[in-house]
């Protein structure tokens, strides 16, 4: 079989484009999240915050990306003699997502670690002095 003329069935196309929608709705909880964090973290600015404003750009970001995958996952249904070169196309979007979000986790997890290891010295210090 000629993988670039291969169509999904409907049941196919319906689970795709059942993926996408559900990708849509938290790709705009992500934004609206990441917006109100946003200006959160705007006004804790002004009172020495910063984390807010991080969160909340982080949130805005994947939400963005989130609806660049959903678009990729619908294209799948909405053209017809693509559907393989669309999907590995959706499965890029999505790997993009999961890197980004992978690398976030990385950075938090490391700023955690420092975060407790400063922690423990300051700590372990404050109780010798």
């Amino acid at each position: 079989m000629d993988n670039e003329t291969y169509e999904f069935n409907e049941s196919q196309n319906q689970l795709i484009l059942d993926l996408s929608k559900k990708m849509l709705f938290v790709s705009y909880f992500l934004i609206a999240s990441g917006v109100l964090g946003a200006l959160a973290g705007i006004i804790t600015i002004m009172q020495g915050g910063f984390s807010a404003l991080v969160q909340g750009v982080v949130l805005l970001v994947t939400g963005i990306w989130t609806i660049n995958a959903s678009k990729a996952f619908k294209l799948i249904v909405e053209t017809q003699g693509n559907d393989i070169e669309n999907l590995m196309g959706a499965l890029g979007q999505l790997r993009k997502l999961y890197t980004l979000q992978f690398w976030l986790f990385m950075i938090s997890l490391i700023f955690v670690a420092i975060g407790l290891i400063l922690i423990v010295i300051f700590g372990v210090a404050a109780n010798i002095g």
